[in-house]
């Protein structure tokens, strides 16, 4: 050995540490020879379950599903008017308080499908998705039967547009998911 090396040995030995200084928080330096990892797994906890419940992907993409055609549904033609060989188109949109309805009911709906993308299987959300659809039925039922209870005048003819049939399917797909989830009705 060199007289350098064993100089720094010395000075080494002397100060305590091979290592210019202490590292800052707590952290234990790491010295020639030593194991960097010092830690055994019995001293780790480490968890076996996971800290929320597990999603259910197929309802939530069912919910979205009917979240979006009720929205959709809000700005497709809900009624279909001809006269000889004019056709005209009165979209949702133009029916006024039914429209607001569907699309208010549809937002407030969309803000409810974040806790069930997160696995949320909560009661209170699923009677919201319940009453949701409940009133979107109802508003597409009503505009259907005031449109198939119209009377043929002076050969205009009035028929349902898609916009009520997917309003409709909306609601649908936002009970369905809703009710047959086994686990949330389980009351304990």
């Amino acid at each position: 050995m060199s007289e350098e090396e064993k100089s720094l040995e010395d000075v080494g030995e002397d100060v305590g540490s091979a290592l210019p200084h202490t590292p800052p928080l707590g952290i234990k330096a790491v010295r020639p020879g030593e194991d960097p990892n010092p830690l055994e797994m019995d001293d780790v906890d480490v968890p076996v379950g996971r800290e929320r419940p597990a999603g259910n992907w197929l309802a939530a993409l069912l919910l979205s599903a009917g979240v979006v055609m009720s929205i959709i549904g809000t700005f497709l033609p809900w009624v279909e008017i001809s006269e000889n060989q004019y056709q005209s188109n009165l979209i949702g949109w133009d029916q006024g308080g039914s429209a607001w309805i569907v699309l208010i009911v549809g937002i407030l709906a969309a803000g409810a499908t974040g806790p069930v993308w997160n696995g949320s299987r909560s009661l209170l959300v699923n009677i919201l998705f319940i009453v949701f659809g409940a009133v979107l039925l109802v508003v597409a039922a009503i505009e259907i039967s005031e449109v198939n209870s119209y009377q043929l005048v002076s050969e205009v003819e009035k028929s349902v547009g898609i916009g009520l049939p997917i309003v409709l399917i909306g609601g649908i797909l936002m009970i369905l998911p809703t009710v047959l989830d086994k686990r949330t009705w389980k009351f304990r």
